[in-house]
């Protein structure tokens, strides 16, 4: 009976594991460059642009005045993680409960870098807060 239940168990398991589904999580780590990129922060109305270099930010106003220009890479004193080359690949809203102490999130934008860095930026002057790394 012992032996009939092991081998129940043991099957049961295989089955299981076979079942189960294998995925390899790469997060933005190495995701290439998409070129240009723009978001307008719907509160404020101002444009974020990312530059063709892939590192610089401009924002701009809704009169079509460039309020800043930063790389938040540089700015921030990020050390170089993964990549020689780090490059801004996604600019967007930030989440609702990741953003830096004290910052208001109508009041920022969040960005991811290739190299799996990713922060939020300040709208109304540039200022990039780390968040983590994948």
């Amino acid at each position: 009976m012992k032996t009939v239940c092991l081998v129940a168990f043991a099957f049961s398991t295989l089955f299981f594991c076979a079942a189960q589904k294998s995925v390899t999580y790469v997060a933005h780590y190495l995701e290439p460059f998409p070129g240009p990129q723009a978001y307008k922060d719907l509160s404020s109305g101002t444009i974020l642009y990312v530059e063709s270099d892939g590192r610089h930010v401009a924002a701009i106003s809704p009169e079509g005045k460039i309020l800043w220009n930063r790389d938040p890479f540089s700015d921030a004193h990020l050390e170089f993680y993964r990549t020689d080359k780090p490059q801004i690949i996604f600019i967007g809203p930030a989440k609702a409960d990741d953003y830096p102490k004290g910052w208001k999130r109508k009041e920022i934008a969040a960005i991811a870098f290739n190299n799996s860095q990713f922060g939020d930026l300040r709208i109304g002057d540039g200022e990039f807060q780390i968040l983590g790394r994948d």
